[in-house]
């Protein structure tokens, strides 16, 4: 699926969405500069309704993922995402042992935002996430993800239970995490067409995902502290099962 760009770097750029009235939902400038050409169009974002901050030249440069950015960016009002259509097109075209990371209704976009930041770094082949529930692809996750979000082949869908049945019929086991469940992470076999499925912060995974998954698996931790935030969670996931893969086909 071809990705749309989410960052926006530059003024050219900027000013160029701004004029044609694309959908912005931040920009994020550097703190230490003042000069009328950025106050001309911070102006402008304001006029437009669209939410100005005041950032770092680090932010900037991690949200630009290495882009020129002349110490301003700008973020969509949601990621572009694909479909049900095009999730289910992806999936007939993958050929390599794909790995997705399936999200489940998450409620906190900086959660989100940190998911989708592990999953670039893992190298994660897909992203899904129902299209009605949770907090969906805002600026704020677009922030926190900072920059991975276009690494990513990213589908948001509607049918929630037939995209998992589309998922499993195409040999991909959906195993999902779960801090009361018997087999521990380490122990499963994840060297295999792999969709690790995290619920939600507050209550895990739906009942639906649960009945749809092929097996769920917990992290092994210290009786005191048995909940994990759901980014940790993915990244202990994710790295194990790339470090199961790698063991089982050495370079």
């Amino acid at each position: 699926m071809k990705r749309e760009v989410t960052v926006l770097c530059g003024f050219h750029a900027i000013e160029g969405a701004l004029r044609s009235g694309q959908l912005l939902g931040e920009v994020l400038h550097d703190a230490r500069r003042s000069d009328k050409r950025l106050t001309r169009l911070l102006t402008q974002a304001r006029q437009g309704e669209v939410t100005v901050r005041a950032a770092s030249r680090e932010v900037l440069d991690r949200i630009s993922d290495g882009a020129r950015h002349q110490g301003v960016v700008a973020l969509l009002a949601r990621i572009p995402a694909g479909d049900n259509r095009e999730l289910r097109q992806w999936i007939q075209e993958v050929v390599t042992m794909p790995m997705l990371l399936v999200l489940d209704a998450l409620q906190d976009p900086r959660n989100l935002g940190a998911c989708l930041r592990v999953a670039a770094a893992a190298a994660v082949d897909a992203v899904v996430l129902p299209r009605r529930e949770g907090c969906g692809l805002t600026p704020a996750a677009i922030r926190v993800a900072a920059g991975g979000v276009n690494h990513l082949a990213m589908f948001e869908v509607s049918n929630w239970a037939r995209t998992l049945d589309e998922i499993r019929d195409r040999g991909i086991w959906l195993v999902g995490t779960d801090e009361d469940a018997v087999d521990e992470l380490h122990d499963f076999d994840l060297d295999r067409p792999l969709a690790l499925v995290l619920g939600s912060e507050a209550s895990g995974l739906r009942p639906l995902t649960r009945k749809h998954c092929d097996a769920l698996v917990r992290i092994p931790t210290a009786a005191a502290q048995r909940s994990l935030n759901v980014a940790v969670v993915a990244g202990v996931a994710l790295f194990e099962a790339r470090r199961q893969r790698s063991r089982a086909c050495p370079p």
